[in-house]
C-alpha cells in the first residue's frame, strides 16, 4: 500500500462529499446533511480545482512497486478527475438544470427517500437542508438562463416531463410531501418540517416551475439528440468515456448494438417455439390476454419480488462464496415520482447498516407492466446484481473511502455490467420458473443491446424519438417501458451504454479465467472482490482485451 497514494485518495474523497453533499447522504456520512451542491461559479471552481489538485499530486508519485490494489486506486482518481473536468468543460449542466432524471426537481424526493432525520441533530440538519433550497434553485435558474443565452437547452420532451414533476411536487400539499418521510411521528418534527415546505421549499420549487415554463420550454429543441448542438458531437464522445471509461465510437457502438440486438431475438424466437408459439411476439400476446402477464394490484407485484429476492438469497451460496452481511429491502418506487422512474432500480445500504440496501420496483400503469419482465430486473437490481456487487464492496472496510464508495463515479460499465451478467447468471442458477421468465430475461438483454443502437440513434445518428421508442418495443418491450426509457436516454447520454458494454467485459474474463481453470464460484469471487473499477482496470486485472 502507497501511503501517498492512499493520502491523494483521501483528500479526493473529502473534497467530493464536501462538493456532493447529497453523495454524502447516499451512503450514510451525515455531516453535510445540512447542504445542498453549490450549482454557481464557486461551486464549478471548487470542482475544478478538486480535480486538478488530484490529479497533479497523483503524478507526482514514483508508481514502481504498487500492487493492483494501488494501480487501480490511481486509475479510480484519474478517471474521476477526469470525468469531472469533461463536464465543467463542457458544461453539462446547461443540460441537466431542467432534466427529469436526476436534474433539480428531483432533489427533494432523493433526499427525502435517504436522508434520516431520527435524532435532535440530524433533524436539525434535514431542516438547514430544506432552508437551502431557495438559494439552490435560484443557482439552478441561473443556469437556466445562461442554457437559453448559449442555445445549449434541453430536448423539449425533457422539459415538459421535469414541468410535469414540479407540477405533481406542488399540487401535493405539503402535509403529505415526500419530504416528511424522514420523520417518525414526532408532531414538533413534523411541524418544524411542515413550515420549511410551506415557506421556503415550496416557493422555491414554484419559483423554478415559473423559469421553466416561461424562459426554458418556449426555446427548448423540438431536435433530441446532442448531435444537434453546438459542440454536441464533443459532449457525446466526452459522456460516452465518462460513463464507459473506453474512448468508443458512436458508429462502433452502433454496429455492436445490432450485432447482439439480432442474436438475441433469435434467441428468444427458440424459447418462443419451446412455449409452443410461432413468434415471440403471438407467445407474449397470448400469455398478455390470459390475463396472467399482469400484476393485479400493487401489494401482488410486491410480494412477487420479495419472493424472488429470498429465493435468490437461498440458493446463492453455491455460486459465490462470499455473501453481503444482509440482504436487501424492497419497497415500492413513491406514488409522487413512479411516472417518471424506471421499472426498478438500486440505492446501497449505509456503511454503519442503519439504512439497508433497497431494491425499489415501480407499480406505475400496472396494466402495461409485463410482468415475465419482472424476475430479470429483480436478479439485476437486487440478488445476485447490484446489492451483492456494492454491498459487498462497502464491507471491504481496509480500502479507502473513495475505492469503497466514489468508484462508481468512475465505473458505470463495470457496475451496469454487473448487473446485466447477474441476470444471465441467474438463469444458470436455476431461478426463473418458467419459459415465460427466461423469455423476459432474453427481452430484456435485448433491450440493453437496443440501447447501443438507439442511444448512439439519437444522439450521433439523427433518429427520432418515434423510431427509438419502435425499436425497444421490437425487443419485447411495453410502449410505456419504452416510451420512459427512450425519455431517459434523451435526457442522460451514454448512461445507457454501460450495461451491454460491462457485461462483454465481463463475460470474456470469464471465458478466459474458466479455461485456465478457475473454478466458477471462485470467478465471481473475484469479480466482487475488485469493487466498481474502470474498464481499462478490469481488463489489466483478468488479462482480457486491451
Amino acid at each position: 500500500m502507497d501511503r501517498e497514494l492512499h493520502d491523494i485518495a483521501d483528500r479526493m474523497w473529502e473534497d467530493l462529499l464536501a462538493a456532493s453533499p447529497i453523495l454524502g447522504t447516499f451512503v450514510g456520512d451525515d455531516r453535510y446533511d445540512d447542504r445542498l451542491p453549490d450549482l454557481g461559479e464557486d461551486g464549478r471552481a471548487a470542482d475544478r480545482d478538486l480535480a486538478r489538485r488530484a490529479v497533479t499530486s497523483l503524478a507526482a508519485l514514483p508508481r514502481e512497486g504498487w500492487d493492483d490494489g494501488d494501480l487501480v486506486l490511481a486509475d479510480i482518481v484519474d478517471a474521476i478527475a477526469a470525468r469531472i473536468d469533461a463536464r465543467l468543460d463542457h458544461r453539462v449542466d446547461r443540460l441537466e438544470v431542467g432534466n427529469h432524471m436526476g436534474g433539480p426537481a428531483t432533489t427533494l424526493g432523493e433526499i427525502a427517500s435517504v436522508q434520516q432525520a431520527d435524532t435532535p441533530e440530524r433533524l436539525d440538519r434535514y431542516e438547514a437542508r430544506l432552508r437551502a433550497f431557495p438559494t439552490y434553485l435560484a443557482q439552478a435558474a441561473e443556469i437556466v438562463r445562461e442554457s437559453v443565452a448559449t442555445g445549449v437547452v434541453a430536448p423539449e420532451v425533457v422539459v415538459r416531463r421535469t414541468v410535469a414533476q414540479l407540477e405533481r411536487l406542488l399540487e401535493t400539499d405539503p402535509g403529505a410531501s415526500p419530504a416528511l418521510m424522514p420523520l417518525h411521528d414526532d408532531a414538533d418534527a413534523v411541524a418544524r418540517i411542515d413550515a420549511a415546505l410551506r415557506e421556503d421549499v415550496y416557493p422555491a420549487h414554484e419559483r423554478f416551475l415559473g423559469v421553466l415554463r416561461n424562459e426554458l420550454l418556449p426555446v427548448a429543441t423540438t431536435t433530441i439528440g446532442l448531435a444537434d448542438l453546438p459542440d454536441g458531437d464533443g459532449i457525446y464522445r466526452a459522456e460516452i468515456i465518462g460513463w464507459t471509461s473506453l474512448a468508443l465510437e458512436p458508429e462502433e457502438i452502433h454496429r455492436l448494438g445490432n450485432e447482439r440486438f439480432d442474436a438475441l431475438m433469435e434467441e428468444r424466437r427458440e424459447v418462443a417455439a419451446d412455449l409452443g408459439y410461432a413468434s415471440a411476439a403471438e407467445a407474449i400476446a397470448a400469455h398478455t390476454a390470459s390475463g396472467a402477464n399482469t400484476a393485479p394490484s400493487r401489494e401482488a407485484l410486491l410480494a412477487m419480488v420479495e419472493q424472488q429476492v429470498a429465493r435468490c438469497w437461498d440458493i446463492a451460496p453455491g455460486w459465490f462464496g462470499t455473501l453481503p452481511r444482509a440482504n436487501c429491502a424492497v419497497r415500492l418506487v413513491e406514488p409522487f415520482r413512479e411516472a417518471d422512474e424506471p421499472f426498478a432500480f438500486y440505492n446501497p445500504p449505509t456503511e454503519d447498516g442503519s439504512r439497508p440496501g433497497v431494491y425499489y420496483v415501480n407499480a406505475y400503469d400496472l396494466d402495461d407492466r409485463a410482468l415475465h419482465h419482472v424476475a430479470s430486473v429483480t436478479y439485476h437490481e437486487a440478488n445476485p446484481g447490484h446489492h451483492f456487487q456494492i454491498a459487498l464492496e462497502q464491507e471491504m472496510t481496509d480500502r479507502p473511502l473513495l475505492r469503497r464508495f466514489g468508484a462508481g463515479i468512475a465505473a458505470g460499465a463495470f457496475a451496469e455490467g454487473w448487473g446485466l451478467y447477474a441476470e444471465r447468471l441467474a438463469d444458470e442458477m436455476g431461478l426463473y420458473l418458467d419459459g415465460w421468465e427466461r423469455m423476459g430475461m432474453l427481452e430484456n438483454q435485448a433491450h440493453r443491446a437496443a440501447r447501443l443502437i438507439t442511444d448512439t440513434g439519437i444522439h450521433a445518428l439523427g433518429w427520432t424519438r418515434q423510431r427509438a421508442i419502435a425499436k425497444l418495443e421490437e425487443g419485447g418491450q411495453t410502449h410505456t417501458d419504452s416510451v420512459i426509457e427512450v425519455d431517459r436516454y434523451i435526457g442522460m447520454p451514454a448512461q445507457a451504454l454501460c450495461y451491454m458494454i460491462g457485461m462483454i467485459e465481463i463475460v470474456e474474463a470469464r471465458a478466459k479465467a474458466t479455461a485456465d481453470g478457475l473454478a466458477l464460484q471462485d470467478f465471481h469471487d473475484r469479480v466482487l472482490a475488485q469493487g466498481q473499477l474502470p474498464l481499462p482496470s478490469f481488463r489489466r486485472i483478468f488479462g482480457t482485451a486491451s
